[in-house]
């Protein structure tokens, strides 16, 4: 969702969610990371203090269009922020507030924390080696995080003796594969943050089922480049789910048709090609689905997929198809959807030869790097998201607005999903 900093009306503001699993790998929440398409890395409450009551109100209607309202939201406040009760903008009891440094906080700041915790909100804390300096922050937390990605699982397991006697739950950061999931279980760790969920969990060879050799097929038909109308209705007709779920998404209120959409070839007419396709594609990929994930990996391949058709309309230059890199990102995450290997799902994938090597991850493949790209700015890893930005020569401005717009769009998707 887009909002506006104050009067800067020039610099709409959006937000990228960073799911949080908890041990059985359900869902628990997201930490949301706020951009600004006229800004070159996320806004930094620290550096600029740039959340605000507004902002944070504009959040929370968001919230409650595009997500369960069970799920918890955690954000990062600076200290000034802290001070000046901007939290108190979001709802208690799912708002998460973050803290970047525990040491040197004044008395009244662990005050007013100590207010907060009272009145609903949940603190988490990250975890550092002086943290017998920082006892007083440290029992007001309910999370204690840590940064998993160089340890081994007897460090792990003594800081997590080390922080029991402040009976917070430990959330572990960067759990970016399915062994590093196994040692913080073994640890006592309690919530998961990190790409681990993107990855397939089943490796072994399994048979692609008929109903989802029968999506791939309406796939391939919704991308051939002159398609016949006719035929296509009677496709995704013959489907009852895609056509049950296409006609409540046309005759929700948000649309407000004066007349009811009662057949597919009107939805085809109503909705026009170009955005029906897109909401086929993504309709298409949740269906054939078969991980607990689904509905976070489909919102992410959609994300991806914009992303990197916006980025290809931006960048003509590079003389790559747009439509085609919207499939790219789409078709990415397919193997974690479908907890198989991805040589196996190419085989029914209407992709050129060249996006099915980029899938594979082929090293020299000239579109393997935009994939890298996407998944670092969903990770948020803005670091390494500038360096690709300029090993590939393209213009920050235009990565950073391409990314909100998909940030946007998939948001409008999770809330229509979340109506239906």
């Amino acid at each position: 969702m887009n909002f506006e900093i104050g009067d800067n009306r020039q610099n709409p503001v959006t937000f990228a969610r960073l799911p949080i699993f908890d041990i059985k790998k359900n869902l628990w929440g997201y930490e949301l990371i706020y951009l600004s398409a006229g800004e070159d890395s996320a806004i930094s409450p620290e550096a600029g203090d740039g959340l605000t009551a507004d902002l944070m109100s504009g959040t929370s209607l968001a919230l409650d269009q595009i997500m369960d309202s069970k799920k918890k939201i955690m954000i990062h406040f600076s200290s000034k922020n802290i001070m000046r009760s901007i939290p108190y903008a979001l709802p208690p009891g799912r708002t998460v507030i973050k803290l970047s440094n525990p040491e040197g906080l004044s008395d009244s700041l662990i005050a007013m924390l100590a207010k907060l915790k009272k009145d609903g909100y949940k603190i988490t804390v990250p975890w550092i080696k002086n943290h017998k300096a920082c006892k007083a922050v440290y029992d007001l937390a309910d999370l204690i995080c840590l940064d998993i990605s160089s340890m081994v699982l007897p460090e792990l397991m003594d800081i997590c003796h080390a922080a029991a006697p402040y009976k917070a739950d430990i959330l572990a950061d960067r759990v970016n594969t399915q062994a590093g999931f196994d040692v913080c279980c073994k640890a006592g760790v309690s919530f998961f943050k990190g790409s681990f969920f993107k990855k397939q969990e089943d490796v072994s060879v399994k048979k692609v089922l008929s109903g989802t050799i029968s999506r791939f097929e309406l796939m391939k038909a919704i991308e051939k480049t002159d398609p016949d109308f006719t035929e296509l209705a009677a496709a995704i007709q013959a489907d009852v789910t895609i056509s049950f779920k296409l006609l409540a998404y046309l005759n929700s209120a948000s649309f407000g048709f004066r007349r009811k959409i009662d057949s597919i070839k009107d939805a085809i007419a109503m909705l026009g090609w170009h955005n029906l396709k897109n909401w086929l594609r993504v309709v298409l990929l949740s269906e054939v689905s078969e991980n607990r994930h689904a509905s976070e990996l489909a919102f992410l391949s959609a994300q991806r997929g914009k992303f990197l058709e916006q980025v290809g309309r931006s960048h003509d230059f590079w003389g790559f198809d747009p439509d085609s890199l919207f499939l790219l990102g789409m078709f990415s995450l397919l193997d974690a959807m479908l907890n198989q290997p991805m040589t196996e799902i190419l085989k029914y994938l209407p992709l050129a030869d060249k996006l099915k090597g980029a899938l594979l991850m082929q090293e020299n493949n000239e579109y393997v790097p935009l994939l890298k790209l996407a998944r670092y700015l969903e990770e948020a890893a803005f670091e390494r998201t500038e360096t690709m930005i300029n090993q590939l020569g393209l213009d920050t401005a235009k990565v950073k607005e391409a990314y909100c717009e998909a940030l946007d769009w998939a948001n409008k998707l999770s809330e229509m999903q979340l109506k239906r």
